[in-house]
């Protein structure tokens, strides 16, 4: 079981699996660009020393098969049309694997198995043979669906004895009989129906088939109890479930290195582009020529803070002396700066305050080199300075939230800027500034919430939802003190309060059964993040992170850890009137 939210990468996966590109991938074995794709693919075996070794047969669901439903009684023409498209599917591949056409070189392939006693799947056949068996169960199927209007219909087949027939027919093409390992790989599963896909899981789970099964589907195929679920959440549904978001978010560097590949791949074959290195056009590091003084200004402007704040208390004089002894480029010592100026916020914001006279240690000034202080300093800095925060590689992959599609889209409007300043084949276009990137981010991350009404069902409802989140994570993030550093990107609900969502949200409050509607929405379309087993004062906790561009959207940092604990009363409350009902958060803690 393959799942994710809408672009997470399953159809080209599958799609990856299927003749053709096998084939490919064998040919460009000397292509630098294309070896760790060969290389992956004859690792797993699906390239031999020849070529292809896998018979990978693909069939997509279509709307059409949920216009069953209504008529179909007994689920026996789904079953037929099943049967029909996986043994058209399977010739197609075998035309494709021999590099001959379909329909024109039907008569080159022979199939022969040993059914049971009423199996309709022949015996012994070429593929025009099953070309002219699966176009008279289509036609069957729509003669049928035209005549039966509302009424209802039973028959069809009883069976899926495609499956059967795929695992263990002898198959033949124009070089003689098929020996390969063979894979069925079915796409789309959320367009069929409940009772359809229910019915297909269990054929398949029951079938123990001597053949690869892989079935994907969107997120958004399950109800909120398998969403949602504890089950669900630790992946304890079907052995063998890999939901894509949660096997990158563990390989944080792996994924980095596979969409970058991507984007490279995509790049360097783009009409124009003439093999230039895409990353290499990213500048990773600010204009000299315009943040360096104002970084030395904020140096300036932060210490004058300080000063005004401690009213030049001798407590905090070495740690002013320590930060402006220290040397670095301007970036660097404003940063200090912003780090120290927080510590000694978390000081003067102590319940009880130390003697006066007592001297600040060493190793607690020593914290504002520690990563999270330290990337909460520079995420101050610049938010404050209006200075950039999204840009470069590293950033392009983190805010695609563990997602290709959404990489994708935002990669490619950086390569459209970048490919549009390229004029000739000789052209070297200077590197695309910081700026430049974090604007086209946070464009993009505009776009994509603007849209979200039309691409969520329940969409206005979800947004407002995250309004509020987003809204929440602000006031928490930028507290003078920044206790969650570097920020809160996430809330978490209890253990108990998740039963209470989907045990017993039809028995409580209205608003109940709509926010678990809407969280089951926003975790299938990837907007929000569950992660489960957060253990803190001996509870444990599901949270939710937000997706990284809505995290960009609302100038909060992309790492992951930083959460607050919210009741589903609140959560109701964010549900109901968005932002208005995040209360603000003290400006001195």
């Amino acid at each position: 079981m393959l799942r994710s939210a809408p672009g997470g990468g399953k159809t080209s996966f599958l799609r990856l699996m299927t003749p053709r590109p096998l084939r490919l991938a064998a040919n460009l074995q000397d292509d630098p660009y294309s070896r760790p794709t060969y290389d992956a693919l004859r690792g797993k075996g699906a390239i031999g020393e020849n070529g292809p070794a896998l018979l990978g047969v693909m069939a997509t669901f279509t709307p059409e098969y949920r216009d069953l439903d209504d008529v179909d009684r007994g689920l026996g023409m789904f079953r037929a049309l099943l049967n029909a498209r996986i043994v058209i599917a399977t010739v197609r591949a075998i035309l494709e694997r021999s590099n001959r056409t379909y329909p024109d070189d039907l008569e080159t392939v022979q199939a022969h198995w040993n059914p049971d006693v009423d199996v309709t799947i022949p015996a012994k056949a070429t593929g025009t043979q099953l070309y002219e068996w699966a176009a008279n169960i289509e036609r069957s199927f729509y003669d049928r669906l035209d005549d039966l209007g509302d009424g209802e219909s039973s028959g069809g087949h009883t069976r899926l004895d495609a499956l059967t027939w795929f695992s263990t027919a002898r198959l033949s093409d124009a070089q003689g009989e098929i020996d390969a390992k063979r894979l069925l790989m079915l796409d789309d599963l959320q367009l069929l129906s409940d009772d359809q896909r229910k019915s297909l899981m269990d054929l398949l789970t029951t079938a123990r088939a001597e053949c690869g099964i892989w079935v994907a589907e969107r997120m958004e195929a399950l109800n909120y109890q398998e969403i949602l679920s504890e089950g669900a959440l630790r992946r304890r549904d079907y052995e063998g479930v890999v939901q894509l978001e949660n096997l990158w978010a563990n390989r944080h560097k792996s994924y980095a290195n596979f969409v970058s590949q991507i984007a490279d791949l995509r790049a360097r074959r783009a009409d124009g582009f003439e093999d230039r290195d895409f990353f290499g056009l990213l500048s990773e590091d600010d204009d000299d020529v315009r943040w360096s003084q104002a970084y030395a200004d904020a140096s300036e402007q932060i210490k004058s803070r300080i000063v005004a704040r401690t009213k030049n208390d001798p407590r905090y004089q070495d740690w002013m002396s320590s930060t402006e002894s220290r040397s670095g480029t301007a970036h660097d010592k404003a940063v200090l700066w912003r780090a120290t100026e927080i510590l000694i916020e978390r000081d003067l914001a102590r319940d009880q305050r130390a003697f006066d006279f007592e001297v600040l240690s060493d190793e607690d000034y020593s914290s504002k080199d520690s990563s999270g202080m330290r990337n909460a300093a520079r995420h101050f800095l610049r938010h404050e300075l209006g200075a950039p925060i999204y840009y470069g590689k590293a950033t392009l992959a983190t805010a695609s939230s563990w997602n290709v599609d959404q990489y994708v889209d935002v990669a490619g409007d950086i390569f459209e800027e970048i490919a549009a300043k390229v004029t000739g084949p000789r052209a070297s276009p200077a590197a695309l500034t910081t700026d430049r990137q974090h604007d086209i981010i946070k464009t993009a991350a505009k776009k994509r919430w603007q849209a979200m009404p039309r691409r969520l069902p329940q969409g206005y409802d979800a947004r407002r939802l995250l309004e509020a989140a987003g809204r929440f994570c602000q006031t928490q993030t930028f507290r003078p003190t920044a206790p969650y550093a570097p920020g809160v990107t996430g809330f978490a609900i209890t253990m108990e309060d998740r039963a209470k969502l989907i045990d017993g949200a039809d028995k409580g409050p209205v608003q109940y059964k709509k926010l678990r509607e809407v969280l089951a929405s926003l975790v299938a379309h990837n907007e929000i993040a569950p992660r489960l087993d957060h253990r803190n004062k001996g509870r444990e906790y599901v949270v939710f992170y937000l997706n990284r561009l809505v995290c960009v959207h609302f100038d909060l940092p992309l790492g992951y850890g930083g959460w607050r604990e919210k009741s589903i009363q609140e959560l109701s409350q964010w549900l109901e009137h968005g932002a208005s009902a995040v209360k603000e958060a003290r400006l001195v803690d």
